[in-house]
């Protein structure tokens, strides 16, 4: 038997999940505006400044990659060593640190979600005790799917490379026409995967890596269409969120003003977008894994909250 819901059901399902969840969601979702904007006001006075002593340090030093290619005068550039090393550590940090944030607004939110969904609502020590147990896959996860998509890209920008030396200006434009989409439908499929594959991480012990990865390509398995055009969604309505935040940037209205429109606004939508993504993959997830359960004779799996008997 086939899922029961269509692309518009789960948007519907969605929304009615996110509604039964609030009390736990609101929350989270606030707590994760408010950190996601501390690190921006951070960055822009920390690391712009040392990201600027890098840039000036570069043109005062316009034949720094030749000298270091023949070793001379390797010493003259310490300061530029030093400004490399600040903006280098200082990227990890906020990267680190933005990193951790998202990982725990996934997880809390797939978790919380996947049981309002079935009518189970998680509280606040629930949702630590998943984090806790469940943290480490998604971060594997990740590893790999991050390795795939390198992989892909390199792929790409070795046929692109090859193509536009060996072939005619003709047939380069020729290819290029045929390769571009291909490209941004790998790109939309592998972010469906990525998401499904998070989620799987999340809510399935023992699932992590490869294992997450092949888990969610059997699952996806005769949806992978519906699930792409989702992730189409989503990204259309974050360039949306971007261009808005650009065209607020391009009047000069000073540091402090542009930092008090733009961070609220940027911030606040990419919450919601991320939290709704995550609830609408989330509902996908059950849709066909009660689908590839029912297959399989297993019959359906309703989740039990911890602690619960």
């Amino acid at each position: 038997m086939e899922s029961s819901l269509g692309f518009l059901g789960v948007i519907r399902e969605s929304f009615e999940t996110t509604g039964r969840n609030k009390r736990l969601l609101v929350p989270i979702l606030v707590l994760v505006f408010l950190q996601l904007s501390q690190l921006d006001f951070a960055q822009e006075y920390t690391f712009t400044p040392i990201s600027n002593d890098f840039m000036f340090q570069l043109a005062t030093h316009p034949n720094i990659v030749h000298d270091l290619w023949y070793n001379i005068d390797e010493t003259n550039y310490v300061d530029v060593f030093n400004a490399f090393r600040d903006v280098l550590i200082v990227k990890l940090l906020i990267i680190a640190i933005s990193s951790i944030i998202t990982l725990v607004f996934l997880v809390a939110t797939i978790s919380s979600s996947y049981e309002a969904y079935t009518a189970k609502v998680l509280g606040p020590k629930d949702i630590l005790l998943k984090i806790r147990k469940s943290y480490k896959r998604p971060i594997l996860t990740s590893f790999y799917l991050f390795l795939l998509s390198l992989g892909i890209t390199l792929f790409y920008a070795l046929v692109i490379g090859i193509t536009s030396l060996l072939a005619v200006n003709s047939w380069v434009l020729l290819f290029l026409g045929v390769i571009a989409p291909l490209m941004l439908i790998c790109y939309f499929y592998v972010a469906t995967l990525w998401m499904v594959s998070l989620i799987v991480s999340v809510l399935e012990e023992g699932s992590g890596g490869l294992k997450a990865i092949g888990r969610a390509t059997e699952l996806m398995k005769g949806k992978r269409l519906q699930a792409s055009l989702m992730m189409v969604l989503f990204v259309v309505a974050d360039g949306f969120v971007f261009a808005m935040a650009r065209m607020v940037t391009s009047y000069d209205w000073g540091l402090r003003n542009e930092l008090a429109i733009t961070t609220p606004l940027t911030n606040g939508f990419y919450c919601l977008l991320k939290l709704y993504m995550f609830v609408v993959f989330t509902v996908f997830y059950h849709e066909w894994k009660t689908r590839h359960d029912e297959k399989e004779g297993t019959g359906f799996y309703i989740p039990i909250a911890d602690g619960e008997v």
